[in-house]
C-alpha cells in the first residue's frame, strides 16, 4: 500500500484540530480531575495499545486524521478484476467497544471512565438494552474534548446505562465473521450522530450541513419525517459560515462547556436537498446499483435527495425483503445498500438477537449466492447509540468524526482473522467503491479517506462461505 495525501481544505481543518488539542484538554479538565483519556488509533501497519483491553490508555485530545491509505496500482487492478459487487449494511446504534471491546487483537476496552473521573466496567449487556440518547451535541459532550469520559451525562444514560458490553456467546455471529475475515477496530461513524444524516453520508460524503432531524419541532404536518415529501418540515442544519466562524464553532466542539452554544450556528432547514450522491455516478457509467431498504423513518437518504425521490432513480429502491431472491437468483447489482425494518437493526431497545439473525440471513444468502466468488460485503452502524467507547476519533471538520461503530468487510478476497487499525469511515465505503469503479470522489471527505483495499488479499484462491445457523431469541438474555 502506499498512502498519499489529498483534500487540502480537509487537512486543513485536520491541522487546525491539532493546534487546538492543548486547549481543549485544559479547559475538560477545569470542570473535573481524574480522568485518563483514550487511546489513539493506530494505521493499517500498527498495533494496538498495549493497555487497550482495559481501556486504561493515557492521554486526551482528539488525534489528528492520518493520511489516507490507497491501493497501489497492482493491488487496484486485481480489486477491479477480482471485486464485481459491494454490500454496503447499515445496521444501527452500537460502538465498536460494545460489541468488540473484548476481541483478541483489536483495540478494545472492557473499562470505561466517567466524567466524574471514576473508571467503571463495560457490564454484561442484556439482549434489549434501553435506548440512550445520540445526537449530535449529547455525543461531543460524550467524547469531551477526546477523553471520552462523558457518557453518563447524557439525559437518560446517568445511570450507567452506556457503559454495557456483549460477550462473544451473545453474537457469535458477528465473532465468526471477525475471525474468518476481517475486523475494522479504527472505523468511525461520520457525524456525531443521530442516524439521518449519518445516512446521508452513506450516499454522498456529507450531511450538506445536516445535523439533526429527531429533535421536536421538526417533524412538519403529516407523519414525521416525511422530508421532500413534506414541503413543512424542517431540520437543524449548520447555516453557512465564514471561514472565522468555522474556526470558531470547531474549537468549540473540543471544549465541553462550549458545545452547547453550536446552536448560534443553526438554522432550520426543509431536508429536501439537491446534492450529487453516488448512485448519480454510478448511474451516469452505466453501472447497476439498488438500494434494499426495509421500514425505517430514521433513515431514508435518498427521500431526501429531490431529484432522486421525483426522478426516474427512485425505482432503485426497493424492500429489504428483495434482497434474499437477488441474491439467490444471480442477481445482485454492482452496488447494494442494504438496510433492514428498524425492528431488525439492532437500535434499541430491539433485540439484538433477532438482529443478528437478519444479518446472517442474508449474509448466508450472498454466500450461498453464485456472485459470492465477486462480492465484497462491508457491515457496519450507522451511530454510536449513546453506548460507551474509549478511542477518540480524529476531529476532521464541524461534523465528525463521529465515536467508532463495529465494521465487517467479509468476502472471498478478505484477508483471513484481519484486524485493520486504519482509519475508516462511511466515505471510506463509497471510496472503495469508486476506486474499483474509476469514479470522481463526491466531496471533502471521500476525497481523503482510505480505500478499505489493505483489508483484502487477491494473491491467493478465494475464501470458502461460512454459512452459519441462526438462533432461538427466545433464549436470549
Amino acid at each position: 500500500m502506499s498512502p498519499r495525501r489529498g483534500g487540502a481544505a480537509l487537512v486543513s481543518m485536520g491541522l487546525l484540530a491539532a493546534a487546538c488539542h492543548g486547549s481543549a484538554a485544559a479547559t475538560a479538565a477545569a470542570h473535573r480531575a481524574g480522568s485518563t483519556g483514550r487511546a489513539s488509533p493506530g494505521t493499517a501497519t500498527s498495533s494496538p495499545s498495549a493497555s487497550a483491553g482495559a481501556g486504561s490508555a493515557t492521554g486526551a485530545g482528539y488525534p489528528p486524521l492520518p493520511s489516507p491509505t490507497l491501493a497501489d496500482t497492482a493491488t487496484l487492478a486485481e480489486a477491479r478484476q477480482k471485486i464485481k459487487h459491494v454490500v454496503f449494511i447499515v445496521k444501527e446504534n452500537r460502538t465498536f467497544d460494545t460489541y468488540f471491546g473484548t476481541f483478541p487483537g483489536a483495540d478494545g476496552a472492557t473499562n470505561g471512565r466517567t466524567c466524574d473521573g471514576q473508571t467503571v466496567p463495560l457490564v454484561r449487556a442484556k439482549d434489549q438494552t434501553p435506548d440512550v440518547e445520540h445526537h449530535f451535541l449529547p455525543a461531543l459532550h460524550s467524547m469531551d474534548g477526546g477523553k471520552m469520559d462523558c457518557f453518563n451525562t447524557m439525559w437518560n444514560g446517568t445511570k450507567l446505562q452506556s457503559y454495557v458490553q456483549y460477550h462473544r456467546d451473545q453474537i457469535p455471529a458477528y465473532w465468526a465473521y471477525a475471525t474468518h475475515y476481517a475486523l475494522a477496530d479504527h472505523f468511525f461513524s461520520s457525524i456525531y450522530g443521530p442516524s439521518g444524516p449519518e445516512h446521508l453520508w452513506t450516499f454522498a460524503a456529507t450531511s450538506d450541513r445536516f445535523v439533526d432531524h429527531e429533535r421536536p419541532g421538526q417533524f412538519g404536518t403529516g407523519l414525521d419525517r416525511e422530508y421532500c415529501d413534506d414541503p413543512a418540515e424542517r431540520a437543524y442544519s449548520f447555516r453557512k459560515l465564514t471561514p472565522a466562524q468555522q474556526a470558531t464553532a470547531f474549537q468549540m466542539e473540543e471544549h465541553y462547556f462550549e458545545v452547547g452554544r453550536l446552536t448560534r450556528y443553526w438554522i432550520t432547514r426543509w431536508p429536501c436537498i439537491n446534492i450529487p450522491v453516488l448512485p448519480d455516478e454510478l448511474s451516469a457509467h452505466g453501472i447497476s446499483w439498488m438500494d434494499y431498504r426495509g421500514h425505517n423513518p430514521y433513515a431514508q437518504p435518498l427521500r431526501q435527495i429531490e431529484h432522486i425521490w421525483h426522478g426516474p432513480l427512485r425505482s432503485h429502491e426497493v424492500s429489504d425483503a428483495q434482497f434474499v431472491p437477488d441474491a439467490l437468483a444471480g442477481r445482485l447489482p454492482s452496488v447494494s445498500w442494504l438496510v433492514p425494518y428498524v425492528g431488525l437493526s439492532e437500535h434499541p431497545p430491539s433485540s439484538v438477537c433477532e438482529g443478528e439473525n437478519w444479518t446472517v440471513r442474508v449474509i448466508d444468502a450472498v454466500m450461498r449466492s453464485p456472485e459470492w466468488k465477486s462480492t465484497a460485503i462491508v457491515l457496519t452502524w450507522d451511530d454510536f447509540g449513546g453506548f460507551y467507547d474509549h478511542v477518540a476519533p480524529p476531529h476532521v471538520d464541524l461534523y465528525g468524526l463521529g465515536p467508532r461503530v463495529p465494521a465487517l468487510i467479509i468476502s472471498p478476497w478478505s484477508r483471513a482473522g484481519f484486524v485493520d487499525h486504519t482509519v475508516f469511515e462511511f466515505s471510506s465505503v463509497l471510496k472503495m467503491i469508486e476506486r474499483i469503479w474509476g469514479l470522481p470522489p463526491l466531496a471533502a471527505r471521500d476525497r481523503v479517506a482510505s480505500d478499505m483495499l489493505d483489508a483484502f488479499d487477491f494473491s491467493g484462491s478465494p475464501r470458502p462461505p461460512l454459512i452459519l445457523p441462526q438462533r432461538n431469541c427466545s433464549a436470549a438474555r
